[in-house]
């Protein structure tokens, strides 16, 4: 398995295409976060969770798990609908966009990554269930605001599915 592991990590960014992975470069590293579902009403919940972002591939991609609850939290609270994920993000010098596949049990995603301003926008290339994004806002070097939400009108009103803030470790 160290075999693996070590051919598959990489220590930093590839040197000759660093500042263009950036965008998502700058999330390499652990995080804990506050999973928000149904903010401001009577069902608004809460749970910990771990993101944890690292290079990949000689330093051309970045990968991350995405564990909600997080692991310490789920040997207390175990919860059926938890997410245990992970991401490979891939630069796409073509478009200046980011290709990325997501893919936790029984699911797999294909989405596309931008830089819109200050924030990063995420959107699935498949619209049956709705127009979804997923924001990256408020971006510190250590903290950020995440939230997904889904537009049933092509992108004029949004539902807010859930949000998540995070802190660097």
């Amino acid at each position: 398995m160290n075999d693996f592991i070590n051919a598959l990590v990489s220590e930093s960014p590839k040197s000759e295409i660093a500042d263009k992975l950036n965008l998502f470069g700058q999330f390499v590293g652990e995080w804990d976060f506050d999973w928000v579902y149904g903010k401001g009403t009577p069902d608004e919940s809460h749970t910990p969770g771990e993101w944890i972002f690292s290079w990949i591939l000689e330093g051309t991609a970045i990968q991350d798990l995405f564990i909600c609850p997080s692991r310490k939290e789920k040997k207390n609270n175990p919860q059926p609908d938890g997410e245990y994920g992970t991401t490979v993000r891939f630069y796409n010098p073509e478009k200046n966009t980011w290709d990325i596949c997501y893919g936790l049990y029984g699911k797999m995603h294909v989405l596309e990554a931008k830089q819109v301003g200050k924030q990063i926008i995420v959107e699935n290339m498949d619209t049956v269930d709705g127009y979804n994004q997923w924001v990256f806002s408020d971006v510190t070097s250590t903290s950020f605001h995440w939230q997904n939400r889904t537009s049933y009108d092509g992108g004029k009103t949004w539902n807010v599915n859930g949000e998540l803030f995070a802190q660097k470790r």
